[in-house]
């Protein structure tokens, strides 16, 4: 996208503190100043952003390392998995039971055209009315990594456990407040013994 518009780039190490808040914000993140002010170009930058991203979602997407193994094991234990996305919902619905094709998936909820980004609750309470119907929010477990995601849970009423492998390491988890947290996906077994 910013090739497309003559724009410097970033290091890929960079992109990892724009992530998190949506497609709009990764944008207006990743833009100069003068052009992440002006709505306009941000929407065309996004147009050309999701053109692109939709014809190769899973091009360098990858699970990390432990993921598939933990989803099995949980799955195992008869836990109900779901997935509340900030990406867009069609790219959440694609990529989710791509990479993991043998999960049963309750929910699988991104954000919907003109609909709110987490830390907002719709996208939770979709995935929630879809999938947990009688399951008590004191009994869901909302896994996360990066700061949105703890104003996520907070805002939701669930309890919370961040992830140290995402898109945002320790030190800036722990500055945000996190109150839980785990370096590995084996230790997520741990945690719920």
């Amino acid at each position: 996208m910013l090739d497309h518009f003559g724009l410097p780039t970033w290091e890929l190490s960079d992109y990892e503190r724009f992530v998190g808040d949506g497609s709009r914000m990764l944008i207006k993140r990743s833009l100069p100043v003068e052009k992440a002010a002006d709505d306009d170009f941000v929407d065309s930058a996004r147009d050309v952003y999701l053109k692109y991203y939709r014809a190769n979602l899973a091009r360098e997407t990858r699970p990390y390392e432990g993921m598939p193994e933990l989803l099995e094991e949980l799955q195992g234990r008869g836990i109900t998995l779901a997935v509340a996305s900030n990406k867009f919902d069609d790219g959440a619905k694609f990529l989710v039971p791509h990479f993991y094709p043998d999960i049963r998936w309750a929910a699988v909820e991104g954000q919907k055209p003109g609909g709110p980004l987490k830390p907002e609750p719709g996208i939770i309470d979709d995935a929630i009315a879809n999938s947990l119907l009688g399951i008590d929010r004191s009994e869901i477990l909302y896994i996360g990594d990066c700061e949105v995601d703890i104003q996520s849970a907070e805002r939701s009423g669930l309890d919370y456990v961040l992830c140290t492998w995402g898109f945002r390491r320790r030190a800036a988890l722990e500055a945000a407040g996190a109150k839980t947290l785990i370096d590995t996906p084996s230790e997520l077994l741990d945690y719920l013994g």
